[in-house]
């Protein structure tokens, strides 16, 4: 039993240290798993050492925000070196570009109505990317918003069980009001920036993207899609396995497991097909043992 998509503290909304997701890990009997975050390295080298100390197979993965077609899509790229200064210099490059989407984003807000200030939102966040609970918090916290029914929901309404995704979703997100595209990053130049780097560059979660832009993106060396995902059920898990097995590229499961503060639903290794021929299959499109 795997999981390639786990989120921890590396990650603004990732709930768990690295040694605690390997203890979690351990207690549901996973065999390999791989870190995930969001366009950071920062717990890699730990991962390596817990995996060391567990017994546990560790995949280091990344998952980069890019952009395509006008869509937020996200790459996850496996098998990157966390000590590559090539690495770290975009990374770094990345984290700038996401700022300045933060500042966008505020504006779209405040076009909309709402009272927020860019840098109160990023001392909440101590420096780090806000996540769509603190926008949430920082809006609440002025008395001009409280009475706005849009923002109530995620407080005690029907949105309040994950502020942190929900507001992502509701705001965010490509075709949503406040939605500002990372122009840094288009889908493309990251599939070819991960090939370059050594990694396997595979598209997470892929019922987000229109199935004509799934082809498009294999037809520009994709490696393999994120079949099995809590995102997907039966039906979309099936259409998405005939498309993988057609255009025969990798298939993977991963949970996009953040804790359950951030996502109350999804369970560690809580995804069917996530067996460990999946692994294997992504160490030999890397051409790791």
């Amino acid at each position: 039993m795997i999981d390639l998509h786990i989120h921890t503290t590396a990650s603004s909304d990732g709930q768990h240290t690295p040694r605690e997701v390997f203890s979690m890990a351990q207690a549901v009997s996973l065999t390999a798993l791989a870190f995930a975050d969001h366009n950071s390295a920062a717990n890699l080298v730990e991962g390596e050492s817990l995996a060391a100390e567990s017994g546990i197979r560790f995949v280091p993965g990344i998952e980069f925000d890019t952009s395509f077609r006008n869509r937020d899509l996200h790459l996850l790229a496996y098998f990157l070196d966390p000590r590559s200064t090539e690495l770290l210099a975009w990374l770094d490059q990345i984290y700038h570009a996401k700022i300045e989407q933060t500042r966008k984003r505020v504006e779209r807000l405040r076009q909309l109505g709402f009272i927020l200030e860019f840098e109160e939102l990023m001392r909440h966040s101590a420096g780090s990317l806000p996540t769509g609970n603190t926008y949430v918090q920082v809006m609440w916290s002025h008395p001009e918003n409280r009475g706005d029914p849009r923002l109530r929901v995620f407080i005690d309404g029907p949105r309040s069980n994950s502020p942190y995704l929900n507001f992502y979703l509701d705001y965010l997100r490509a075709g949503q009001p406040a939605f500002v595209p990372l122009d840094i990053q288009p889908t493309e130049s990251a599939i070819q920036k991960i090939l370059q780097l050594g990694g396997v560059p595979v598209l997470a979660h892929p019922s987000d993207t229109p199935e004509a832009d799934v082809h498009a993106l294999i037809d520009r060396e994709l490696r393999g899609l994120e079949v099995y995902s809590s995102y997907h059920d039966a039906a979309t898990t099936e259409r998405f396995l005939a498309l993988a097995r057609e255009r025969r590229v990798l298939i993977t499961a991963g949970s996009d497991f953040h804790g359950k503060k951030i996502k109350p639903d999804v369970e560690l290794a809580g995804v069917p097909g996530n067996a460990d021929e999946l692994y294997d299959r992504l160490c030999e499109a890397a051409g790791r043992r």
